[in-house]
């Protein structure tokens, strides 16, 4: 009888509370591997897979001549990644980056050619085009920000409008040919020299990474644009100003897309105005499949390097072993959809993650 009655008064009494079962840790080697999925999803994997697929295939993949090749072309898209990042953070698409950069292209090289054709130096010229161009970007970049950022207009609509205007005053200004007759040594200077043997594009690169990563991650305004694009109501509510941490941002990343059309302008010697038309979509898959959310608020600058390398591996290689343009066309589609698909499952990925950070705290 004894026995029991310690039974029973070890048993729960009926309405007692009960500690919630303790969530199952996961291994080290599982954390780590859902970490780096949630920060760049399967661009490492698919980085690797690529490189010794085309290495295999074609060895002058893996030459010297081609790998500074690679790093050149790099450069271009991947500042224009970086800027695009810029937009993706506050939670807004740039498709204006093609035109910003065929309208700087056109301008920079019409500045040019009309100051030699008047007499100046080739610096002088130079100096102005350069100027011009970016400071075209910096207009294009206010437009936009301050329609999104404090008019609420879709980026989407926003951009989208921003980029066909500018490349119809691109052309317009061109007359539909190319421009010519830039002075020669901008295309030494700017296009084909090297720095203790890298290329002077994969210089700029290198110096716009090291400008993004501080800001984004050093400075009040980069927390404040993560704030901004992951919940803007919070963000508001906690003293930041998101109408202008956008329109910072849609600056910076609008003022790189001017940059890359001189750099453009130099690399090839005469001023496009279809000189970025591919910009918009390259730089939204490469974007997206280096981790940075579609719908703002996460995003690293490496993965942004990573993913406008991927495209650039993808289309170099597929160019070597002579793959049709339209081919490459459709795989650059497939690679958006999967891109979509995977920025879907690291959503949930987060998601789940913040469930289980607090059922166990």
């Amino acid at each position: 009888m004894s026995n029991q009655l310690d039974e029973l008064a070890q048993e729960p009494r009926t309405g007692a509370v009960r500690k919630p079962e303790p969530v199952a840790q996961e291994s080290g080697l599982s954390r780590f591997f859902r970490s780096q999925f949630v920060n760049y999803g399967i661009l490492p994997i698919l980085l690797v897979v690529l490189i010794v697929a085309f290495a295999i295939t074609e060895p002058r993949f893996v030459s010297g001549e081609n790998i500074i090749n690679v790093l050149r072309q790099v450069s271009f898209l991947g500042i224009i990644v970086v800027g695009q990042m810029f937009y993706l953070i506050t939670g807004n698409y740039d498709l204006s980056n093609g035109g910003t950069v065929a309208l700087s292209s056109i301008v920079c090289a019409t500045v040019m050619v009309s100051m030699t054709g008047s007499g100046a130096s080739p610096a002088a010229a130079m100096g102005a085009g350069v100027l011009v161009a970016v400071l075209l970007g910096l207009v294009v970049g206010i437009v936009n920000g301050v329609l999104i950022g404090y008019y609420k207009i879709s980026s989407f609509m926003v951009t989208l409008g921003m980029g066909s205007a500018t490349t119809g005053v691109a052309l317009l200004i061109a007359g539909g040919v190319p421009v010519t007759g830039l002075p020669s040594e901008f295309t030494k200077y700017f296009g084909t020299s090297s720095v203790a043997g890298i290329p002077f594009p994969t210089v700029i690169f290198i110096i716009v990474i090291a400008f993004a990563y501080v800001l984004l991650n050093w400075t009040r305004r980069g927390r404040q644009a993560y704030a901004a694009g992951g919940n803007p109501s919070a963000a508001f509510q906690s003293g930041v100003n998101v109408g202008r941490t956008i329109l910072i941002m849609m600056v910076l990343g609008s003022v790189l897309a001017g940059l890359v059309g001189v750099m453009l302008t130099a690399r090839v010697s005469t001023g496009e105005a279809n000189i970025g038309v591919q910009y918009p979509l390259q730089s939204i898959i490469a974007a997206v499949i280096g981790g940075i959310a579609l719908a703002g608020g996460e995003g690293r600058v490496s993965g942004a390097v990573m993913g406008a390398l991927f495209i650039v591996l993808l289309s170099n290689g597929m160019d070597l072993i002579r793959v049709q343009s339209y081919i490459q066309d459709i795989l650059l589609g497939a690679l958006l959809v999967i891109a979509l698909l995977v920025d879907r499952l690291r959503t949930r990925f987060r998601i789940s993650k913040k469930a289980v950070a607090a059922a166990t705290s």
